[in-house]
């Protein structure tokens, strides 16, 4: 009976902990949102100019009608100019691409000869002269005002370096389509309260000065960009927008290859900045620490609740173990169909919750593995540099507690 008692209370403190810093963090969101609407953001007077990137490889089936969408933006045509980077594509998408651009001076075609996305950013912005950088995945399809609006809710505030947008999925995994809807919320709040957290890759725009060129090791640009900006002092928004993204996992096989993928590269740039915490706003900080928190706190904590939950099942007898088998059965199915028409609807967050803490867990276990540079930090970096963040307010100076190399030191050339 102890027993049984002893593991109900684990699995109860673990999804107890787990619940207060998804809800307090959901509850901090909302209390301090104070910044205006999508709709409220003015229109600018002199709209600056803009260099759109489109990194392509083997993307014949998507690059027509990308280069067609993009000519329906609106915006002024002699303030946009169009960068499409091919990475050595294998199925003509560059004979695509230079017959369609062949009469638009505005769109030029550049060539890397590999398939390495981060390269053929930084060989686009060795060209970009505008002040503004677009970066857009070519199986994005943007609605004619998105880049007006991307650029309205930069020029409200001249603290904002980065600008992303809300993204539907035309065809995904039902799992997939449900994290979009709540990231997109996620997002918004956390721009309406000063700073998001990332922007997303289908869609968003930065100032040319943020950085010369991305790091070799990048592997999520949106990220990394996004989080440069708040290292900087500066602000990141999210607006709404129609953005599609006609690319999504549909299979369970891909959803987990595809999550694995980004969180592995959400929480190598989560290294990356974490020693630079200091030079963020307070909210961008907050924001930092907060989603670093549940990045990281998340996959133990739901571990922990299953053991729990396992060891009060199996204490509790054959009984036990047999209603254990069928949550875990239920919880499993719901993941494997999607749980598109699960009831009640909280087995779908339960499904793609059970989802996202076992990709988060695989990737922190491979994270000390990672082959990354993450910069000229380390993961012994941030335990060491942990002792600035221990500060103390002495005739209206801040001190560490103890010495540490100086913060002035750049991970990058470019500061990034």
């Amino acid at each position: 009976m102890s027993i049984w008692i002893g593991c109900v209370i684990l699995a109860a403190a673990a999804g107890t902990c787990l619940a207060v810093l998804a809800i307090v963090y959901r509850w901090w969101l909302r209390w301090g949102a104070a910044r205006q609407s999508a709709e409220a953001y003015p229109i600018l007077a002199d709209w600056p100019c803009v260099d759109v990137v489109v990194p392509v490889y083997n993307e014949a089936a998507w690059i027509g009608e990308k280069l067609a969408n993009l000519a329906r933006l609106r915006y002024p045509t002699e303030r946009l100019r169009y960068w499409i980077v091919d990475g050595g594509s294998r199925d003509g998408t560059r004979a695509i691409v230079a017959a369609a651009i062949r009469n638009d001076p505005r769109f030029q075609l550049l060539s890397l000869g590999r398939a390495d996305k981060t390269a053929q950013l930084n060989l686009a912005l060795s060209q970009a002269r505008g002040p503004w950088v677009m970066v857009t995945d070519a199986d994005a399809r943007l609605a004619p005002d998105t880049l007006l609006r991307l650029l309205a809710a930069a020029g409200a505030e001249p603290s904002i370096a980065v600008v992303g947008t809300t993204v539907t999925p035309r065809q995904a995994h039902p799992l997939e389509s449900l994290h979009w809807r709540l990231v997109n919320r996620l997002l918004r709040w956390e721009s309406e309260r000063g700073c998001a957290g990332i922007v997303t890759a289908p869609c968003y725009v930065f100032r040319r000065a943020l950085l010369t060129a991305l790091p070799a090791d990048v592997v999520a640009d949106d990220i990394h960009v996004a989080l440069l900006a708040a290292a900087t002092g500066q602000r990141v928004a999210v607006v709404e927008a129609q953005v599609a993204e006609l690319r999504s996992p549909v299979t369970l096989r891909q959803l987990l290859r595809h999550k694995l993928r980004k969180a592995d590269a959400y929480l190598r740039e989560v290294v990356r900045f974490a020693p630079r915490v200091r030079g963020m706003t307070a909210t961008a900080r907050q924001v930092f620490l907060w989603r670093a928190a549940l990045l990281v706190l998340a996959p133990p904590l739901s571990a922990l609740a299953g053991v729990g939950v396992a060891g009060a099942a199996a204490a509790a007898g054959v009984a036990g173990v047999v209603l254990a088998l069928v949550g875990l059965a239920t919880v499993t199915a719901a993941v494997g169909l999607g749980a598109a028409s699960a009831r009640p609807p909280v087995l779908r967050y339960a499904a793609l919750g059970a989802l996202l803490c076992g990709v988060l867990f695989l990737a922190l276990l491979r994270l000390p593995f990672s082959h990354s540079q993450i910069a000229d930090y380390r993961l012994r970096d941030i335990t060491n540099s942990s002792w600035r963040y221990c500060v103390s307010v002495s005739h209206g100076r801040r001190r560490a507690f103890r010495g540490s190399p100086p913060l002035s030191r750049p991970c990058h050339k470019d500061g990034a």
